[in-house]
């Protein structure tokens, strides 16, 4: 070819190509002799490429599977995953006091684990007014005993007076001073029963007042009622015995869901006001997936389709390692993004799912839902007027086989493929260009050939 002549692109870049691929070559070792013919292709083989373990590592090739996928009904929605609303737990303190921090930011936690001390002064003070109410409610029970007993002894001494009125009536006797004294207790009687009622009333309400600092006490200490006071259904405390919040001196919060600590808001041994965050906890798997799909679509979604979360294309993560689900479509539009939310809760998460991670939604809509050989997009690309894919060859998995490929219709990212594969054969994912590359030349297709370890391409021509 003369310099100056006019030469396309894509036949410079195939030039440029063997260039690269023959001063690689170069660097074999001399004394190494000279391939045997026994490791050529054979001419059956016109479209077979040799691909061992060593090229496919050079190269970077890697394989993915053909699937049976609803292509035609599939509609792919960028988004993201993000923590659900109930992921994150705030722990405040309900009084103020000094903290003493028991977990390090990042930190797994389980649930009843301690977090942190609270040395307030208000908890003793509260003590303090439990401690009247408590005696208080002693007094009820002692005024109460009081009253009934007085009308007790009321109601014995009018039965004895009747009694004795009774026998001298028989003897036809009549004792007046007696009678006047049983009218005078049957007039006493009325009150001392309302002085019942007054001390039961009193009593009902020394016990309502404990029972509401107690439970007063559970809110601000996140201790049970049961643990603060165990016996106060059966009036137990009223014994001269320590209760177990009067044993209290400092409190203790504790974790009441599992989680990893996210945010420490006060340094350790610091000051705390009422109502302050202290810390809070984060389930990093509570998380569900976020896709906004466009406005003009909203009739293609409707809540309990199924769906499946594909990873981005490209690096560890793999193209088949997909989430399945089924959506809910959000109640409110964007209006700026003239979208629409559509949300997908998975029950289980592959090991790459982490909050503010991107991925693809993929909506399996109304239409014809048969699913049908597909491969993805990035495994076929077009030559010339061709579009070629490489398969595995199932009987030697150190080989591909050039294909033409037939295809159908397209969501964006998995195609259609209509001949040439069967269900579970390995299709070239990364590597492709390199393939289509080495098995052409000057624009031609090239006849089958082999790579070296090295990877220079030797086609079925090389002697």
């Amino acid at each position: 070819m003369e310099f100056g002549s006019p030469m396309s692109g894509r036949t410079a870049l195939v030039m440029v190509m063997g260039c690269v691929l023959t001063v690689m070559g170069c660097r074999e070792d001399r004394n190494v002799a000279r391939e045997p013919d026994s490791h050529r292709p054979s001419k059956t083989t016109s479209n077979r490429i040799d691909t061992p373990a060593a090229v496919r590592q050079n190269l970077g090739i890697t394989f993915v599977n053909v699937e049976r996928r609803p292509v035609r009904s599939t509609r792919r929605i960028p988004g993201q995953f993000e923590f659900r609303p109930e992921a994150r737990r705030e722990y405040h303190v309900m009084l103020p006091g000094r903290i003493e921090l028991l977990v390090r930011q990042y930190e797994r936690v389980d649930v009843g684990q301690p977090l942190f001390h609270l040395d307030s002064p208000e908890w003793q003070k509260m003590q303090s007014d439990m401690v009247s109410t408590l005696n208080g409610m002693k007094r009820s029970h002692a005024d109460l005993a009081v009253a009934e007993a007085k009308v007790a002894e009321v109601q014995k001494g009018i039965a004895f007076l009747e009694q004795r009125i009774a026998s001298l009536a028989e003897a036809n006797v009549r004792q007046v001073e007696l009678e006047a004294k049983s009218a005078d207790k049957r007039n006493t009687l009325p009150r001392l029963k309302a002085e019942v009622e007054a001390a039961r009333t009193g009593f009902d309400a020394a016990h309502a007042k404990y029972d509401v600092m107690l439970s007063t006490a559970s809110s601000m200490t996140g201790i049970a009622k049961d643990d603060l006071d165990p016996a106060e259904a059966g009036h137990v405390h009223l014994e001269d015995r320590q209760l177990p919040w009067r044993l209290i001196n400092r409190l203790t919060i504790r974790a009441e869901a599992p989680g990893v600590v996210d945010r420490l808001s006060v340094t350790n041994q610091g000051w705390a006001g009422t109502g302050d965050l202290v810390l809070d906890t984060i389930d990093p798997r509570a998380l569900r997936f976020h896709g906004d799909a466009l406005q003009t679509d909203i009739n293609l979604f409707r809540d309990g389709q199924h769906a499946r979360i594909v990873p981005p294309q490209g690096g560890s993560i793999d193209l088949q390692d997909t989430i399945d689900g089924t959506i809910e479509v959000g109640f409110q539009a964007h209006t700026q993004q003239r979208t629409i939310p559509i949300y997908l809760l998975p029950q289980t998460l592959p090991r790459w799912a982490r909050a503010g991670i991107t991925a693809y939604l993929e909506v399996f809509i109304e239409g014809d839902t048969s699913p049908v050989l597909a491969i993805p997009e990035a495994a076929v690309i077009r030559q010339g007027l061709n579009v070629v894919f490489f398969r595995r060859d199932p009987n030697d998995p150190n080989a591909v086989i050039r294909t033409e490929a037939d295809l159908g219709i397209s969501d964006g990212r998995w195609v259609e493929i209509r001949s040439g594969v069967m269900l579970r054969d390995e299709i070239v994912l990364s590597g492709v260009y390199p393939l289509m590359l080495a098995s052409s030349s000057s624009g031609e297709v090239e006849k089958g050939g082999h790579f070296h370890a090295d990877g220079t391409f030797h086609g079925e021509k090389d002697k």
